[in-house]
């Protein structure tokens, strides 16, 4: 990870999942995990810090846990991304947590949380960035239906892309099942997956883009 004067940061990723069921940052036994959310919020002071107890089904908690530590993942990174008009990116998975979704990604081993996003949406869209900042730092905790838990970090991005319309499929999109699409603030869809639509509504209400009511 690099600070914003280019200082390097070694990264590091948990090795195993917390099962005691605790809060965050007591369930971050490893230093590196700490120092990464330190660093993090260091780096970016204005990022609204959350929350968030998540939990899945059992297929989908242990997908999910097999992914982040047999790649030793540092956490996520995904993004709001608008374009000129104003249009909102969002991505609809196929698979593990099926449904609409903020774009990005798994920050891997070693891995810029910034970089990591800018790579995910290159994969997933095929589009340039412009403005990118991070604007959320969310603790999450996955949950499984016996309990099982394991602690994840999670950034949450805002960029604009650098062209109007979005490109055709990537082969990542392809391979992956993704369907990619732009909508705008008042007709996003009213079912997200793992609160995305909660952070996403909660970025344009702030911006004025959307009814405080809504």
């Amino acid at each position: 990870m690099q600070t914003n004067n280019g200082a390097s940061i070694v990264n590091g990723a948990a090795r195993r999942p917390n099962r005691r069921g605790m809060p965050f940052a007591d369930g971050l036994k490893e230093p590196m995990s700490k120092e990464i959310y330190q660093t993090l919020i260091r780096q970016y002071p204005r990022a609204r810090l959350s929350t968030a107890d998540q939990p899945l089904p059992e297929a989908d908690f242990e997908a999910q846990k097999h992914k982040h530590f047999s790649r030793r993942a540092l956490g996520g990174a995904i993004g709001i991304i608008h374009n000129a008009r104003g249009q909102i990116v969002l991505a609809k998975r196929s698979g593990m947590h099926a449904g609409w979704s903020l774009p990005g990604g798994t920050v891997e081993e070693g891995e810029d949380f910034s970089a990591a996003f800018r790579r995910e949406i290159t994969e997933e869209i095929g589009v340039s960035l412009d403005l990118v900042d991070l604007i959320e730092v969310e603790r999450k905790k996955f949950i499984s239906p016996q309990g099982e838990t394991f602690d994840f970090l999670l950034t949450v991005f805002t960029a604009r892309m650098r062209e109007e319309e979005l490109p055709g499929p990537t082969d990542d999109a392809i391979a992956e099942g993704l369907e990619i699409a732009l909508f705008y603030p008042a007709a996003i869809p009213s079912e997200m997956i793992l609160g995305d639509r909660q952070k996403l509504t909660h970025h344009l209400k702030a911006l004025g883009a959307l009814d405080p009511s809504s």
